[in-house]
């Protein structure tokens, strides 16, 4: 079982891997769609934003492709190692720590305050971003999932398998799962409303 969920000769090639890149790419076609069909000139710069991050994220994920490389073609250069001699940007020194460290306080913000005290906002864009309260239980799922599997490991309950030093491997899961709920209830079941100066 382990070794589908994360092999340890490459995790990569592993089940919550994959299960990553699809929850980004589901990300990805509803960001792709928010540009398309919202009206104001805001959202659409503000999803198309958003979509270019998102397939930032989704090439960070894969490595560019390192592993895809390796497996058919049989080496694991791609352009971007080729270019910087890396194969990603967030596992250079200590780039993963900062690319993760403002992930939790968002999730903070908008999973349980923005929820609990969201109909206390006036301004129509922080109403626009305020997500229905049950988002709440999976925040405080995902950050229990982390807690949890730290813990199973730290006192030696059980070995981490292939993930060595990267067990957050499955709350990147659930991180990246309860975004792309958020980002299908702002495309399909929210709409922007500002007054008419701005939404031109």
């Amino acid at each position: 079982m382990v070794e589908i969920i994360c092999p340890k000769l490459h995790r990569e090639y592993g089940l919550v891997e994959h299960l990553q890149l699809l929850c980004i790419l589901i990300i990805f076609v509803i960001v792709i769609k928010g540009t398309l069909m919202k009206h104001t000139i805001l959202e659409k710069i503000g999803w198309g934003f958003l979509g270019v991050f998102t397939a930032f994220v989704f090439l960070e994920e894969m490595d560019y492709g390192k592993y895809y490389y390796a497996y058919f073609a049989g080496h694991e250069e791609t352009f971007f190692s080729e270019l910087t001699g890396r194969t990603n940007i967030h596992n250079i020194n200590d780039n993963a720590k900062w690319f993760k460290r403002p992930v939790y306080p968002l999730m903070g913000v908008l999973f349980i305050l923005f929820p609990l005290y969201g109909q206390r906002f006036s301004w129509p864009f922080f109403r626009y971003l305020v997500p229905n309260k049950l988002i709440i239980g999976t925040a405080i799922i995902t950050i229990l999932t982390e807690l949890v599997a730290r813990g199973i490991i730290l006192f030696g309950i059980r070995e981490d398998g292939g993930f060595a030093n990267n067990i957050g491997e499955f709350t990147e899961l659930l991180i990246y799962y309860i975004f792309s709920l958020y980002v299908h209830e702002l495309v399909y079941k929210k709409n922007l409303i500002l007054p008419m100066t701005l939404s031109r």
